[in-house]
């Protein structure tokens, strides 16, 4: 089997086993002035708009061809290496699954060029369940873990080292028999021969399951163990200290008061792994880590939103001071009449932003939790208003989540709601936030599921989904071995106060549903401490509603975004 080369440059042939691995070359590039130009890693770099190919002969067929080819020789090779696959010749009426290639340009911080990656993956659509699968699920890291390990981490000094996996799910082992079809572009000279699946694979729908248990079961040989809050955030305690893991697929964050600790767990996880170490943590999941000193750690995005101010055409915008224009519920007559004949721009574009929402901007969540109502039927005015998020970005690009400064080492919540503030449905939003050290690491704006009849009952139902919260944040706090004892939550309501401190029964509160009383219990357990705050000092109020400039600013600040 040879690898098809057709129009490529002079190549070199490498035997791997049964198949031949092929080096390219391609002509040297020059630019106008007549001097050559570096292809490869530099050549990219100074390209950030290459394309990424959909098929292996569009990648053949490309500029990049010599380092897609590299990089699917990679995979191959680890795989090969892996004992993934192996070709034999599958029995009467196998069913065989389809494959393919998948490219990516992977980027820096900076946005320059990284890598390319090649990544072969199976069609799993086409698995049958019950035959070809059982278990799926597989548990990844919350962004509040991430948040609140950051924030302890900044508080406790910790050092916090990150690593990347290398073909994660090939590590994988596989319960069931599976048959593969061979790889486009590597296919040997017998075509009744198969893959004969020994791990999983990209593209398995049992892939991330299998690779679970597989890290599961090697980080508990040296100590560390899941928790009760998040599975993906694995916890060793001993004499020596504590050491977490934060999990999310392939990306690894390691995390200890004691550097030796960090560097011991990195050490064990790549005798048992091929991993890349990527040193102090500066990039996970798309979020910028940046350590400004010991005891301050910021988290932030700013790389994506200039990506997105680009996409857009609005780098160079007007910036505006509010995500929305203040008291914006509903819009006019005529805007609303201009349906969106193609709705899918405004779709994506919401769908970026919350994104950053969801990340590291509680200030822009509520209003994406606003537009994304429309999603059905967007119209002009609402693209406007989904543009003027992306104004706001523009001038505070920089922001992020600020840890550190306040040492409390307790987590503390607000909680607060906007009665019948959807004019069309009268429904009222809900908006809670949950501080550790002065940050925010939890944070939602929701629309209620009910109409509530007063302004009490809309306050106590957004209570009670920040109790919900509250209860699984005791678990992560206790976890992360910070201050316990009862969690407060502050309100602005005095009658809400009253109803989850007591059992009133009244015309206007027995209807109120059953679970909405989780409150009043988990306050008699001495679980959750219920307090009061004047509104003009309530932190959650940019979640609920559009606010003014100067009221908008204190909250964004009180939150930790700056």
């Amino acid at each position: 089997m040879e690898v098809d080369d057709e129009g490529a440059g002079p190549s070199q042939v490498q035997q791997r086993g049964n198949y031949q691995l092929r080096e390219r070359k391609r002509q040297a590039e020059w630019s106008s002035d007549g001097q050559p130009v570096t292809i490869g890693r530099i050549y990219a770099a100074v390209n950030p708009g290459i394309p990424e190919p959909n098929t292996y002969a569009e990648a053949m067929a490309g500029q990049q061809a010599e380092e897609w080819q590299r990089a699917m020789d990679e995979e191959i090779e680890a795989q090969l290496a892996n004992g993934t696959w192996e070709l034999a010749t599958p029995p009467p009426g196998t069913k065989l699954l389809p494959c393919r290639w998948v490219y990516k340009v992977k980027h820096n911080a900076d946005g320059s060029v990284e890598r390319f990656k090649a990544r072969l993956v199976a069609k799993g659509y086409e698995q049958r369940a019950g035959i070809d699968y059982g278990e799926l699920f597989a548990p990844t890291s919350r962004f509040a873990s991430l948040r609140a390990l950051l924030a302890a981490a900044a508080a406790k000094k910790m050092t916090v080292h990150q690593m990347d996996v290398s073909t994660t799910f090939l590590n994988g082992e596989l319960k069931e028999e599976l048959w593969m079809e061979q790889p486009p572009g590597y296919q040997s000279d017998d075509k009744a021969q198969a893959c004969r699946l020994r791990r999983s694979i990209y593209g398995l729908k049992q892939a991330p399951r299998c690779w679970y248990d597989k890290l599961s079961e090697e980080l508990a040989k040296f100590g560390l163990f899941p928790t009760a809050a998040d599975p993906a955030l694995f916890v060793k305690t001993d004499k020596t200290g504590r050491v977490y893991a934060l999990v999310h697929v392939d990306d690894l964050l390691i995390a200890s008061d004691k550097e030796e600790l960090v560097i011991a767990i990195k050490k064990a996880i790549g005798a048992c792994f091929k991993v890349r170490d990527l040193g102090e943590a500066k990039v996970y999941l798309g979020m910028e880590i940046r350590r400004l000193s010991a005891e301050e750690i910021v988290l932030s995005q700013q790389g994506y939103v200039e990506q997105l101010l680009e996409r857009h055409q609005l780098a160079d915008a007007k910036p505006r001071s509010t995500p929305l224009p203040p008291g914006t519920k509903i819009l006019s007559a005529g805007e609303s009449d201009l349906i969106l004949q193609d709705a899918t721009p405004y779709r994506k574009l919401i769908g970026e932003l919350n994104y950053l929402a969801t990340s590291t901007r509680p200030d822009i969540s509520q209003a994406l939790s606003f537009l994304a109502r429309f999603m059905s039927a967007p119209t002009k005015g609402h693209q406007n208003l989904a543009l003027g998020v992306l104004r706001y970005l523009s001038g505070t690009r920089e922001l992020g989540l600020r840890f550190g400064g306040d040492k409390k080492n307790k987590v503390e919540g607000y909680s607060d709601s906007d009665w019948a503030g959807d004019p069309t449905t009268r429904r009222s939003t809900s908006g809670y936030a949950f501080l550790l050290n002065g940050v925010a690491i939890s944070w939602s704006s929701q629309l209620q599921r009910t109409v509530a009849a007063s302004s009490v009952e809309a306050e106590y139902q957004a209570t009670a989904a920040a109790v919900r919260e509250a209860l699984w944040l005791r678990k992560l706090a206790s976890e992360l071995n910070l201050e316990g004892g009862a969690t407060k939550i502050s309100l602005d309501s005095q009658g809400a106060l009253s109803l989850g401190k007591n059992a009133i029964i009244s015309a206007r509160s027995k209807h109120i549903d059953v679970h909405h009383h989780l409150v009043r219990e988990r306050v008699v357990r001495g679980e959750i401490e219920l307090g009061y705050c004047p509104t003009d000092q309530m932190v959650a109020d940019i979640l609920t509603k559009a606010l003014g400039e100067i009221k908008f600013k204190w909250c964004r600040g009180a939150l930790g975004v700056s």
